[in-house]
């Protein structure tokens, strides 16, 4: 895995570690260490933001694949072939509405590089 240090990382650089309940500025850990708290017991890493986007199409394909096994022989197809394009768009449109905004959508991944704490309290 790629690795990069601390310091040569921009100060608004979100990062985080494993099973972490949230992400911290590069700039707010260098603080924190300098401040004395025990956060370098853990690795951590660039945190890239992700946004969640509800599908209308595949929850439907979801839901009737977990109906078919309480249902009769060819039930799912059956369901299937009410459901046209237009139906998902609707469906869509009132997903969409529901879900925006930062609060439902936003979340991070550990998907960046291994930091490297190359600042230490003095």
């Amino acid at each position: 895995m790629p690795t990069v240090k601390l310091s040569e990382l921009p100060a608004d650089t979100q990062l985080s570690y494993e099973d972490a309940p949230y992400t911290i500025s590069a700039n707010d850990l260098i603080e924190k260490i300098g401040d004395g708290e025990d956060l370098l017991e853990h690795t951590w890493y660039v945190a890239v933001e992700k946004r969640w986007k509800p599908d209308a199409k595949y929850m439907l394909d979801q839901y009737i694949e977990n109906e078919y096994h309480v249902m009769y022989e060819d039930w799912d197809k059956r369901a299937k072939d009410c459901l046209k394009q237009e139906h998902y768009d609707r469906i869509q449109v009132v997903l969409d509405e529901a879900f925006k905004g930062d609060h439902a959508t936003k979340y991070w991944m550990l998907d960046g590089p291994e930091v490297i704490i190359d600042f230490l309290p003095e």
